[in-house]
């Protein structure tokens, strides 16, 4: 009999207990509910902000020499004097390196002599002819001689003056490639001169920028070399055609280069200013979600139905899917989906959903969030 009652006892006490853990369970999950329910992400915020932009067009191109060129030798010979140093500014007509023209000269004292002789010969060949003693062909065979013996001397001066090399324009003369005494073949380069006073950008726009595109529109260049400093300009021309392939036309900028920054083949990021300063909403970079759906934010208003410890509306979130336009620095315009003043939420958004209950304070910065949520 005991052993029955202990039995029973024993099943009671086991119901007991399974009925109490179930129930136990429920109230918890009913406490976590509750706590979740009041919940409150603290977050960032400001509002969208006004502002004048100026409409423009942004390609990447690269930088073209005004004027540059590989100086090389027309004629072959040895080296007999460098008249400049790697990295001088040379002026236009400035004596690079002089070739051995010892030959030349030589050459050209006899084919001198020979002009001579037949400018006598040409005029007394005129001067009798003159009192009838000779025929023409004799006056014209004179005159042949003359223009051969000028030929010849025309011809030497060319073969000399190729054996001094020139600066064809003044420039920045790059690093020397020759050395004295140095035999050079036809065609070698002795130096890259650049004229760095301007140089072009080189770009492409899309064709659906042609209508407001003309010469002397401005142009703004910036490089990763200088990151910080803007160099200006304007369009000097426009490819006559668009590239079928691309539907791309080629756009042509003359950049003033102050102090002789750019260089040519640097990479070129390039701003185009087109049309009138147009007004646009902006918000910060920082608060629009990106995403494969649309791009949106989270957007703060006051929600009657709900109050705050103070009780005053409690602030909620709705997530607003919105259409950008031209990104400045860290800030992106808004074409559609707020308006200005809305409060929009800058940081700590990884954990909300629309009607959510949300606290603003600016003092935390989005390095400082973590969860984002504090329990109230």
């Amino acid at each position: 009999m005991l052993k029955r009652f202990l039995i029973a006892g024993g099943i009671l006490f086991g119901v007991l207990v399974l009925v109490g853990g179930v129930f136990g369970t429920r109230l918890y999950f009913m406490l976590q509910g509750f706590k979740n329910q009041k919940q409150i992400s603290t977050v960032s915020a400001e509002a969208a902000k006004p502002d004048t932009w100026q409409p423009d067009f942004t390609s990447v191109g690269n930088l073209d020499p005004v004027q540059g060129a590989d100086i090389a030798n027309q004629v072959a010979g040895n080296v007999t004097a460098i008249n400049f140093d790697s990295g001088q500014e040379v002026e236009k007509g400035q004596l690079l390196v002089q070739l051995d023209d010892s030959n030349e000269r030589a050459q050209l004292e006899g084919f001198q002599a020979q002009e001579k002789l037949a400018e006598l010969n040409a005029q007394r060949a005129h001067d009798i002819f003159a009192k009838h003693l000779i025929a023409q062909s004799d006056v014209d065979t004179a005159d042949s001689n003359l223009k051969q013996a000028q030929s010849n001397v025309a011809n030497t001066q060319a073969d000399i003056a190729k054996k001094s090399i020139r600066a064809p324009f003044a420039g920045h003369a790059g690093i020397r490639n020759v050395n004295l005494g140095q035999y050079l073949a036809v065609g070698t380069v002795i130096v890259t001169l650049q004229a760095l006073d301007h140089m072009y950008a080189s770009f492409t726009l899309p064709e659906q920028a042609l209508p407001v595109l003309g010469k002397g529109q401005k142009v703004q260049v910036t490089v990763d070399t200088y990151p910080n400093q803007t160099f200006v300009g304007e369009i000097n021309a426009i490819d006559s055609k668009v590239d079928p392939t691309s539907h791309n036309v080629r756009v042509q900028a003359l950049i003033a280069n102050p102090g002789h920054l750019l260089r040519a083949g640097m990479f070129a990021n390039v701003v185009v200013s087109a049309g009138k300063p147009i007004q646009v909403v902006t918000v910060g970079k920082a608060s629009i979600t990106y995403s494969l759906y649309g791009d949106s934010v989270f957007v703060i208003t006051p929600d009657k139905d709900k109050k705050d410890d103070k009780g005053q509306p409690a602030l909620t979130v709705s997530e607003v899917f919105v259409k950008l336009g031209d990104e400045r620095g860290s800030r992106v315009s808004v074409l559609d989906g707020i308006k200005n003043g809305d409060m929009v939420v800058t940081s700590g958004m990884q954990k909300l959903h629309t009607g959510a209950t949300v606290q603003i304070d600016n003092s935390v910065t989005p390095d400082q969030q973590t969860a984002g949520v504090t329990g109230k």
